[in-house]
């Protein structure tokens, strides 16, 4: 039996994810054969050429012509209209400049990557791609964190409708060097691997496209994005929403994925769904497999592999969260055997020359971390990390300083907000106090901190809101990166089950999503007006201005490949407080300091 693993678009393609290379690491120990290809970096690696980039910008031009051609605009039409003359100055000079974007992004030597006015245009150029590519094909709007049309994954229809190839730019990859690659290899069963979101609609749109071109295969679907749209559906939805795919196999996929060959092997019919484990024991499972992976394509200057010490959350309590491989709330956790972990990650160094590792998990307990930092120390690796912690009073100076001298890199913390009453009543676990601790202490053993905050959390106050931006502020020189979003209710956390406690009236979904992808809600009391949330706004961009920030998954966007490499070169003050530092122009390793406020005259630089 043979399986091709495939890891869709539309995510970060600086470096690779971890699910296909976990996949792939337990079918070949059981003796399966695997092919895993990153169809991510490889669709983007094509749209990211002059050739393509041409054509999508003629693609636009000729939309905006046929427009205008036209009496008068209908509503539709206008929107449209703008859409196209939003990119229009970008069509005359992207295409050119796109293919040395991507140079400055793969160079080895790291000297223009770590120049950051190159910097800066080659991730601006990229954008602009971005932008010409929804736009050819609006109303689509296509990043690295989101696929996103004003109807998209409402129905099985639309879904369906949306894998059209006029809809689809993702559609000459799939069909031509693609489907030519699977034609050739003629796997038995195609995996398909949806993790976030924004790879829903492109793997439903390439999984129709196979089932024309490799009839005999078996395409099986999942991934913790199609699992939390499945466990919430009736039973009876399961097989429409199904759509192109023979079946699919929820939760943690290594156990039951194996089951699936064993039972197309021996010729029988397996179930439409497939329900995996949700607490995997993770000593037997080996190290993920990089192999056949394109290694060389990824937009970083050098490989940042992710790896898995720990699943779950050890806490598990907040009432906000839900995600990953669990029905509601957060999996169960576990963590692999110190040893283990050691061992693995040698062989990571050793087998791929990876200097920087990512630990993808939910959180990490700072005493694990600090054992696992020992035994890295003891075993004279130069590996470096990050990961996700909570900011608990764990996270001792003595604790802190063994991380770093263990290789720790950065910590993204969940401060989540800063206001006392917010944090009992999210059951957070930790005080202000306690936060506060954990940001110093691991600021002065010389390791990147990361503050991951929101605002808008049912019954905020104004007051409550400005308290988490002050933490942030009072902080600033402690503080590498921060992010601070705006809350979302989503299925499966407790404030979803028992709004009634939080302040909730009621919840809905939008007439006709079958999916229920999208979930609003109404406050009994709104606790902020429109122009306190406005004043927030103004105030959360002031205090961005004081750091060189950027989206996902660029370097300056909390938790990214880009960041850990910059991290890395020049220690974690690189981003903060309104100054960055690049090497000399004679490259001699000196460094200066270049005001970055407002980000203006980069921005400019990059046009």
């Amino acid at each position: 039996m043979k399986v091709a693993l495939i890891y869709p678009p539309t995510c970060d393609p600086t470096s690779p994810y971890l699910s296909v290379p976990m996949l792939t690491a337990y079918l070949r120990s059981h003796g399966i054969e695997v092919l895993p290809i990153d169809a991510n970096v490889e669709a983007y690696d094509r749209l990211l050429r002059r050739a393509v980039l041409s054509k999508m910008a003629g693609r636009v031009a000729d939309r905006l012509g046929h427009l205008e051609r036209k009496d008068s605009l209908n509503h539709s039409d206008q929107l449209l209209y703008a859409r196209f003359w939003e990119v229009l100055p970008d069509l005359a000079w992207v295409p050119a400049a796109a293919e040395d974007a991507v140079a400055v992004l793969r160079d080895r030597s790291g000297v223009r990557f770590f120049d950051p006015y190159q910097y800066e245009k080659a991730i601006q150029t990229v954008q602009a791609g971005l932008r010409i590519i929804s736009a050819a094909y609006s109303p689509l709007m296509m990043d690295f964190n989101a696929y996103q049309t004003p109807f998209s994954l409402l129905t099985p229809h639309q879904i369906q409708a949306d894998a059209r190839p006029e809809k689809n730019p993702f559609h000459d990859y799939f069909a031509g060097e693609l489907t030519d690659l699977l034609s050739f290899q003629s796997p038995d069963v195609v995996g398909i691997s949806l993790a976030f979101p924004g790879q829903i609609q492109p793997g439903y749109a390439l999984a129709y496209q196979l089932r024309q071109a490799l009839p005999a295969a078996h395409i099986t679907v999942g991934g913790p994005a199609i699992t939390q749209v499945l466990v919430r559906l009736a039973s009876e939805k399961i097989p429409q929403l199904l759509g192109p795919f023979h079946s699919a196999v929820l939760y943690e996929g290594e156990e039951m994925l194996l089951v699936l060959m064993r039972m197309l092997a021996g010729g029988h019919t397996p179930p439409r769904v497939l329900y995996g484990k949700r607490n995997t024991d993770l000593g037997p499972l080996p190290a993920p497999d990089f192999a056949g992976l394109p290694l060389d394509k990824y937009l970083s200057p050098e490989l940042v592999l992710p790896y898995d010490p720990t699943r779950g959350c050890y806490w598990g309590k907040c009432a906000f969260c839900h995600y990953g491989l669990s029905p509601r709330g957060t999996a169960v956790y576990r963590q692999r055997p110190i040893d283990r972990i050691a061992a693995h990650l040698l062989q990571l160094e050793d087998r791929w020359g990876c200097r920087t590792v990512y630990f993808s998990q939910d959180v990490f307990a700072p005493q694990t971390a600090r054992r696992l930092s020992r035994k890295l120390r003891s075993a004279g690796t130069s590996l470096r990390w990050a990961t996700d912690m909570r900011p608990e009073p764990g996270l001792t100076p003595e604790c802190c300083r063994d991380l770093k001298d263990g290789g720790a890199l950065s910590m993204a913390l969940g401060i989540e907000t800063a206001s006392p009453r917010l944090l009992g009543l999210i059951d957070k676990g930790v005080s202000v106090k306690d936060m506060h601790a954990a940001v110093k202490n691991l600021s002065a053993a010389g390791i990147a901190v990361e503050s991951m905050c929101f605002t808008e959390f049912p019954t905020e106050t104004h007051a409550e809101a400005d308290s988490t931006l002050d933490f942030i502020r009072e902080r600033r020189n402690h503080i590498s990166l921060f992010i601070c979003g705006r809350f979302g209710l989503c299925h499966g956390s407790r404030i979803a089950q028992f709004p009634e406690n939080f302040g909730i009236e009621k919840i809905w979904s939008l007439k006709g999503d079958e999916l229920e992808t999208g979930l609003f809600y109404e406050e009994r009391l709104p606790a902020k007006s429109d122009l306190e949330r406005t004043r927030l706004d103004q105030a959360l961009d002031r205090l961005s201005e004081e750091w060189w920030l950027h989206d996902y998954p660029w370097a300056g966007a909390v938790s990214t490949a880009h960041t850990l490499l910059w991290y890395a070169r020049y220690g974690p003050d690189v981003f903060r407080p309104g100054l960055i530092r690049n090497p000399s122009p004679d490259n001699t390793g000196c460094l200066r300091c270049i005001s970055t406020t407002g980000g203006s005259s980069l921005v400019s630089a990059a046009r």
